[in-house]
């Protein structure tokens, strides 16, 4: 089953020439779930062709700064026109509807952009939001001003969107220590705590494992008839031969396949309550918004430096580091200007997990997530 992550916007802050504001796109069997949606992602789905609009059917919003953020309302009116693909125009459009998670207060925002835009879209969209915990409203740097002092109304009242259906919040587990939020197909969706300067989650994206392959080779050597019996045995069922023999399957199927695991952790100076969740990932994708030179003040802003991301990503034993979310003035490795590049950051983090990959994303970049099979 083809699973990859196609990056639309690797940078900080703002979109830049050089690079989009944070957008990242999970691209599964057809189907793509969007982390993030930053300023001008549309215009970045349209220029970098990775992703068909209309496959968008999830929204995963990390935390409610702008960067990560301004491009949802624009997003979904382009989908309002682009939605249903070409292979599916008998397709009620209407009855598609399109999932948004994120933090507690994002949906009041998307509500009130459309409302006040007076946007109507051709489908139905629903906001599921995650409620945060206490530890997640520290300050971090002393010029914040404290929650108390600044308190807007994050919570949404008054007439729905035409076309919104109710959502759900989604409270904290305290027993597994997450946000539980779907299971679509074989793939489930957890949300765990990142420390930022407001309410940040991350999100990790677990795939069921696949049953191990039939060993045939080895049931015809032990005289195993072709046909039903196969099948029983491939399906876990201990079959007895004409011959009085028994067949256990555990001898003539293969180990499961272990499913893939993609973390996706944006904003954060600590990653660390999330330890539990991000365990053996196949990708983990983190932010590394600076190099180490500039530490104290990545972490003051609620950022983490290269080296910071790989210390997480060895302390998960994840097999593939994947960098994301970096300054401007870090740009790709092939420019021809005289601008420090990710190459430093590839550097450094790659002091960490030695023996295991690290890559620096860039906009464009489409990272293909194979099993441990293949």
């Amino acid at each position: 089953m083809s699973l990859d992550i196609a990056f639309l916007g690797t940078g900080s802050g703002y979109p830049s020439p050089s690079r989009g504001a944070s957008a990242i796109a999970i691209r599964y069997e057809g189907v793509t779930w969007m982390v993030d949606c930053g300023e001008g992602t549309q215009t970045q789905i349209m220029n970098l062709k990775s992703i068909r609009p209309g496959s968008i059917t999830k929204f995963f919003i990390t935390h409610l700064h702008g960067d990560h953020l301004f491009g949802l309302p624009g997003l979904l009116c382009t989908l309002s026109m682009a939605y249903a693909p070409p292979e599916n125009e008998n397709i009620n459009k209407e009855e598609q509807v399109i999932e948004i998670y994120g933090p507690h207060g994002i949906r009041r925002y998307v509500r009130d952009s459309l409302s006040l835009s007076r946007s109507l879209l051709t489908f139905k969209y629903v906001v599921h939001e995650l409620m945060p915990i206490d530890i997640q409203f520290e300050q971090l740097r002393e010029d914040d001003l404290e929650w108390k002092a600044w308190t807007p109304d994050q919570s949404c009242k008054g007439e729905m969107h035409p076309n919104e259906m109710e959502g759900r919040n989604i409270e904290f587990d305290s027993t597994t220590a997450s946000w539980s939020l779907v299971t679509e197909g074989s793939i489930k969706v957890v949300a765990g705590v990142l420390r930022h300067r407001v309410p940040t989650f991350g999100y990790v994206f677990t795939e069921e494992s696949r049953p191990g392959r039939l060993l045939f080779e080895k049931l015809i050597e032990f005289g195993v008839p072709k046909g039903r019996l196969f099948g029983k045995i491939k399906n876990g069922e201990t079959v007895t031969l004409e011959d009085g023999r028994t067949v256990d399957p555990k001898h003539f199927v293969a180990p499961p396949t272990p499913g893939r695991k993609i973390a996706i952790l944006q904003d954060t100076c600590n990653s660390d309550a999330m330890m539990h969740l991000c365990q053996h990932c196949t990708v983990m994708v983190h932010e590394a918004t600076n190099e180490e030179v500039h530490r104290e003040k990545c972490e003051q802003n609620g950022h983490s430096t290269a080296i910071m991301a790989a210390e997480f990503a060895s302390k998960t034993f994840s097999k593939h580091l994947i960098l994301t979310h970096f300054s401007q003035r870090y740009k790709h490795c092939a420019t021809n200007e005289d601008d420090p590049t990710t190459d430093i950051l590839v550097k450094e983090a790659s002091s960490v997990v030695s023996g295991h990959q690290v890559t620096a994303a860039y906009d464009g970049l489409i990272h293909p997530v194979k099993t441990s099979a293949t």
